[in-house]
């Protein structure tokens, strides 16, 4: 699934890459798991670079 979302996501606006960026980062400090938390904060560096 990441595949087709990375390749969408150098199109965004400045603006939808910060909404992302902070989508990002605000489920990821409500994430419990330390695994999954790090997931989560690793996932724009996979994903491209936020904006």
């Amino acid at each position: 699934m990441s595949e087709p979302v990375a390749a969408l996501l150098p199109d965004l606006s400045e603006q939808d890459g910060q909404a992302r960026a902070d989508l990002i980062n605000q489920f990821s400090q409500q994430e419990t798991d330390p695994e999954r938390q790090l997931t989560a904060w690793e996932a724009p560096e996979t994903l491209g670079p936020l904006v």
